[in-house]
């Protein structure tokens, strides 16, 4: 993944790279036709990409330092030479690109989770396409059914999105619920999906990294339950009333 596969002139284009800039490409492009359909201003849409592109560079980059600060520690000017010291890190891009949209929408006084909702499709859109291109250039069947997987929570969540609100199951008896399945529905995605890659492509159990896939499989479900219209209160009165029959 770090070879060159296209040369032009003295520049050398790295496979990697040219997946990460396409995925992205992507995803803001379904971000931004989710986001107009939404009737959110063009301007601040724009403005959320480019802060979203600008922090999960940033916040990428800075990730991976910290996890491989041996490398960097006596010699903080590696930070800068990427072509000698390459890597950025996965969750720390995500998380960048979300404080990006956050910042965004702070800016210009709108709901936040409905922006993390539209960027989380747009995230989604990305993933499969970026695990798509590494089926093929690894030529792994794993990563061409990550890439089938992702693809698939996208379509689901595309088709839901401007409709879940009314779901029954949902809002529970609200007449309608707040923002912020579609997010909690991809962090769940990520958590069990990079659960299933740590032990089905790198064949090892590491404790960390499946923490932290548990952690975000979970996380994402409490999050859906935080911000649909249930409540832990009548959802026990509802399993003690049934219990009682």
């Amino acid at each position: 993944m770090n070879d060159a596969i296209y040369r032009i002139g003295n520049i050398s284009i790295y496979g990697f790279g040219l997946l990460a800039t396409i995925s992205f490409l992507w995803g803001s492009f379904v971000f931004f036709k989710k986001a107009i359909d939404s009737h959110f201003e063009e301007f601040h849409v724009l403005d959320g990409i480019v802060m979203s592109a600008f922090w999960a560079f940033i916040v990428g980059r800075l990730s991976f330092v910290m996890l491989n600060i041996t490398t960097f520690w006596d010699h903080l000017p590696r930070i800068f030479l990427f072509s000698n010291f390459p890597g950025i890190d996965k969750w720390g891009v995500i998380l960048g690109a979300y404080l990006g949209i956050f910042w965004t929408a702070r800016r210009v006084r709108a709901k936040f989770m409905d922006w993390f909702d539209l960027a989380s499709l747009g995230i989604l859109a990305g993933t499969a396409v970026f695990f798509a291109g590494l089926a093929c250039l690894a030529y792994s069947w794993q990563y061409g059914l990550f890439a089938c997987a992702y693809l698939l929570v996208f379509i689901l969540a595309w088709n839901a999105e401007d409709k879940y609100r009314t779901f029954g199951w949902y809002k529970s008896n609200k007449t309608s619920s707040r923002s912020g399945l579609i997010t909690g529905l991809t962090i769940s995605t990520w958590g069990l999906l990079s659960l299933v890659e740590t032990l089905l492509v790198f064949r090892q159990f590491s404790i960390g990294s499946n923490l932290w896939s548990v952690f975000l499989f979970v996380g994402g479900i409490v999050l859906v339950y935080i911000r649909s219209g249930r409540t832990a209160t009548e959802d026990i009165k509802i399993i003690f009333k049934h219990g009682r029959k």
